[in-house]
């Protein structure tokens, strides 16, 4: 009798522990679509680091890619990936600007990934690296991004901070460090922007699909 009393009280946990670490999933597809497409649009028609414009279209590919491949790894690895917070990083990197010269040429794309790290993980994932592929945002750009965090989601047991951290230095250098390390400037910008866009949709409920789309529609 005691035991399944644990049992059961175990169960109860889960479904809690679970319900609060995946609150964004309660958003459907087409939210999230429509508020990263209207970010993504908004932030690089003011970015400092491009003078190209990027279409309406495109940013949609963008903002679909990065749910899709969220939800893709979240499945294959047995995690959780936010795609807010995969946006709040890519923001953080690049301003949504898919570059070459990063870093004087060492990172790459639209999440400024290190040419190394982006190596290392298309020879895990058995894809044959390059480098043209890795500024294109809808290929490898996005996709090695979502792999990567969903490793560290893995590696740091749903750790938010450490996450953060490891895209910026690394999983050994975020592995080593305690709390007050870890509040870097970098986990403070990548926090604010994540905080921000869940706040930014909460706050219209049910009427934020329609909302998103109609702000994206009034950017030129």
């Amino acid at each position: 009798m005691k035991v399944k009393g644990l049992v059961i009280v175990q169960a109860i946990l889960i479904i809690i522990l679970l319900s609060s670490s995946s609150s964004v999933h309660a958003y459907d597809h087409q939210t999230l679509e429509n508020y990263i497409s209207y970010r993504i649009k908004y932030i690089h028609n003011i970015a400092y680091n491009s003078n190209l414009t990027l279409s309406k279209v495109r940013v949609r590919e963008y903002a679909n890619t990065i749910v899709m491949w969220s939800n893709y790894y979240s499945r294959e690895l047995g995690v959780m990936i936010d795609p807010l917070l995969l946006t709040a990083i890519l923001e953080t990197e690049t301003n949504f600007v898919s570059r070459s010269d990063y870093d004087r040429g060492a990172s790459i794309g639209i999440s400024s990934m290190r040419i190394d790290t982006a190596k290392w993980i298309a020879k895990r994932l058995n894809i044959r690296y390059s480098k043209w592929r890795m500024l294109d945002a809808t290929d490898l750009g996005i996709r090695f991004t979502a792999y990567y965090l969903g490793l560290a989601y893995q590696q740091y047991n749903n750790d938010i901070n450490k996450i953060i951290v490891s895209y910026n230095q690394g999983f050994n250098s975020a592995n080593s460090k305690d709390i007050d390390q870890l509040y870097n400037n970098y986990l403070f910008k990548v926090l604010g922007r994540y905080n921000y866009y869940r706040k930014r949709i909460n706050s219209y409920g049910s009427s934020a699909t329609k909302y998103f789309a109609y702000k994206l529609a009034q950017l030129e």
